[in-house]
């Protein structure tokens, strides 16, 4: 059987693992917990595992899809806190953008079409499609753990962006 330390290396190498996560993992496949704790500690001192690197890999995955809310409770799971604690030291481990900006570009990416449609060239817009499709965009923010005012924002700058291309 392949060791401990060489398990972890391996998952890894896949990529970020948090430590409670590498831990799980290594003794769902049997490994002893003295042996799992050894190999954990081994890993982390020589920087294969770092639960900073694994919070922002989270985030990095989940922001275009996931708001903060959602991000934050994922990380709870893995029993490391929320975004807030994210290190903001130096510029490579910063969030790359607001919660805002990834509502408006999910927005965009998934109803822009509808919106051209109900929006259109012309200035008589359908109020009644209209609400439709913001309830349709604040449910499905919502639901992805995005912040009601962010939504709210978001929706707002569309519109606008809409109106001054028109």
């Amino acid at each position: 059987m392949v060791s401990a330390k060489s398990k972890a290396v391996a998952l890894l190498a896949r990529r970020e693992h948090s430590q409670t996560e590498l831990r799980a993992k290594l003794l769902q496949r049997g490994y002893e917990p003295a042996e799992v704790e050894e190999a954990i500690e081994w890993a982390t001192s020589h920087q294969f595992q770092c639960d900073e690197r694994f919070k922002l890999s989270l985030f990095r995955r989940r922001a275009s899809t996931f708001g903060d809310r959602a991000i934050s409770a994922e990380l709870g799971q893995h029993g490391l806190g929320d975004l807030k604690s994210l290190s903001h030291d130096d510029s490579e481990t910063q969030i790359p953008s607001s919660e805002e900006d990834r509502a408006y570009d999910w927005i965009k990416r998934r109803q822009l079409s509808s919106l051209e449609s109900v929006l259109g060239v012309d200035l008589a817009v359908d109020q009644a499609q209209l609400l439709v499709l913001k309830s349709k965009v604040y449910r499905g923010l919502s639901a992805r753990g995005f912040e009601f005012g962010n939504i709210e924002r978001a929706w707002r700058r569309i519109l606008a962006e809409f109106k001054s291309n028109a």
